[in-house]
């Protein structure tokens, strides 16, 4: 899971506010990367939020940079700026994230997609499944990995569980504005809809709660003050969720399949001993700055 790094805390009196309604869009989007310097691409954001104030494409925002910009965009942009320096991550004020290349909405119901939960995809699509496998993501969120990994495998069924009904309804948004079929979302506590109907799938992925209880004050301040503490938080040592996922994974994946799910920083050699009887090949796997976040192993069945 991404962590922001230090959040810079803004003086309201040195903030430069955009006022004169002659400024050209040049000047106002110069002006507003200055006002976001403490982001680590401040010309970037400010563009974004320019173009969110003013219903600007991308097209749009550069061919009118010489344009004068009229008050509403301003007061529109005056607001959103103000939001962003008290620590609204840009996903949630844009209400949108990209993942594995394909836009999803998000909102303050839903954690943040990151980018390193995409280890998660590749694995899976390296995994050797049958034709049309059948797959389980516990935890679905905005349903960012059910819906990738539907587009990827067109002929697979894809199930994405939650166990928030808030949360499943911008999952299932995502799924129809991807005009995917092949994906649909249940309302569950882990895995306990599936164990009380013996479904079995071949994969089961999950991205859950995985911080300790000690650790969420020291979280940085956008992921602490505004995104989900439950899809975040697992208790009191941070693997209470994971082993309960473990567990239940044993009783729902068919003989040869496979449990692939992330892990946070510094519990490697714990995870290892969740493991019982039955479980074979475990393979972690390291996000792209080295750290092991991903573990993926095979269900071999009791013998």
């Amino acid at each position: 899971m991404f962590r922001p790094g230090p959040w810079k805390k803004i003086n309201q009196q040195e903030r430069p506010t955009i006022k004169l309604k002659s400024e050209t869009l040049d000047q106002v989007f110069r002006k507003t990367a200055g006002r976001l310097s403490f982001s680590s691409c401040p010309f970037i954001e400010a563009r974004l939020l320019i173009q969110l104030a003013g219903r600007l494409d991308e097209n749009q925002f550069y061919h009118q940079l010489n344009s004068p910009v009229s008050g509403r965009l301003l007061r529109r942009l005056e607001s959103l700026i103000e939001r962003r320096q008290a620590g609204w991550p840009m996903a949630y004020l844009q209400g949108k994230k990209e993942f594995w290349s394909l836009e999803f909405k998000v909102n303050r119901q839903v954690l943040i997609p990151r980018p390193e939960t995409e280890l998660l995809v590749e694995k899976i699509l390296s995994l050797p499944l049958s034709p049309r496998p059948c797959l389980l993501d516990v935890g679905t969120g905005c349903g960012n990995l059910a819906i990738a990994l539907a587009h990827e495998l067109p002929r697979a069924k894809i199930i994405g569980s939650d166990l928030f009904k808030r949360t499943l309804r911008v999952a299932e948004e995502n799924a129809r504005r991807h005009n995917l079929k092949n994906v649909r979302f249940i309302q569950s506590d882990l895995l306990e809809h599936f164990l009380k109907r013996k479904q079995r799938f071949e994969v089961i992925v999950s991205n859950p709660p995985y911080v300790a209880e000690d650790s969420w004050q020291h979280l940085a301040r956008p992921v602490r003050d505004f995104e989900p503490r439950k899809a975040l938080v697992a208790g009191p040592t941070g693997l209470e969720i994971i082993s309960r996922l473990i567990d239940q994974a044993s009783q729902c994946l068919v003989p040869g399949g496979y449990l692939v799910f992330e892990f946070g920083a510094g519990q490697e050699e714990r995870l290892k001993n969740l493991f019982g009887p039955g479980w074979d090949e475990l393979e972690i796997l390291k996000d792209y700055s080295g750290l092991p976040r991903v573990a993926s192993i095979a269900w071999r069945g009791k013998s």
